[in-house]
């Protein structure tokens, strides 16, 4: 797909999908993680042929540019987009993994509901993550893109002088004041182990915050699911329904400009 740059006052959006003239159809934005393939999410665009879909990478992947991973400025720069893009159109936000520090922390007023698979908000706990970056970095040491990415969002710097710092997210839930369904991978992420797969990145501390936020409600994935929820057909059917079903409540309970 060909993309449309939004420039703002904090920075470069890149998106794809499509936007329909009808101001009465909801949008769905949705922003995947870090290191996704470059049409992670295109999906979308077919599953909801009666919304807007806009789809960004993360900040800083593929083609996309930054100059920062701070997520509290790349939120504001989704907010500008947003508005400026759809100020009479209620929105659902959808992140995924990393995406979720960006989604969930913003706060224009046409954001009406949330989705969020597989958030975090403490990085030192991600252990598979960091094993990846690890042999990511070492791997190709002259893409200096993926170490510097890997050091601002996650607190990691590769051998020789490996070290992690734990970057913690939590304040992107503070104000949050919106409804948010959230989808969880199956597997826990502690303790540390052998896998053949990457369980989930929500950790036991970050899903108790989960369960006890007045405005969260929590989508188990299905059994065995990882941070991949979707890999299966199950997994598949449960975002795609839960996206369904916060598109139709938004544009149900949004109040109309006369």
């Amino acid at each position: 797909m060909n993309h449309l740059v939004v420039t703002t006052a904090h920075g470069s959006l890149y998106t794809v999908g499509r936007i329909h003239s009808n101001k009465r159809r909801p949008l769905l934005f949705a922003m995947g993680g870090a290191w996704t393939p470059d049409d992670f999410l295109h999906e979308l665009v077919d599953w909801f042929p009666g919304a807007s879909v806009l789809i960004a990478p993360f900040p800083g992947m593929g083609v996309s540019r930054t100059t920062t991973f701070d997520v509290t400025n790349l939120s504001r720069m989704v907010d500008e987009a947003i508005t400026s893009l759809f100020g009479e159109v209620p929105v659902v936000a959808y992140g995924v993994s990393a995406g979720c520090l960006v989604t969930l922390g913003l706060r224009a007023p046409q954001i009406v509901r949330h989705v969020a698979t597989e958030p975090f908000f403490r990085t030192s706990p991600l252990w598979p993550l960091q094993a990846t970056m690890r042999d990511m970095i070492l791997a190709a040491p002259e893409k200096v893109g993926g170490a510097k990415a890997a050091e601002a969002l996650f607190g990691y710097t590769a051998p020789p002088n490996e070290m992690i710092v734990d970057r913690d997210y939590h304040h992107v839930m503070e104000g949050l004041d919106r409804p948010v369904d959230v989808i969880l991978g199956d597997a826990p992420l502690e303790p540390v182990r052998e896998i053949n797969r990457w369980p989930s990145f929500t950790s036991a501390a970050d899903r108790e915050l989960l369960a006890s936020h007045p405005r969260v409600t929590v989508h188990p994935g299905p059994t065995g699911s990882g941070h991949y929820v979707d890999q299966t057909p199950d997994g598949v059917a449960l975002v795609r329904g839960v996206l369904r079903n916060a598109l139709l409540t938004a544009a149900e309970s949004w109040v109309w400009p006369q």
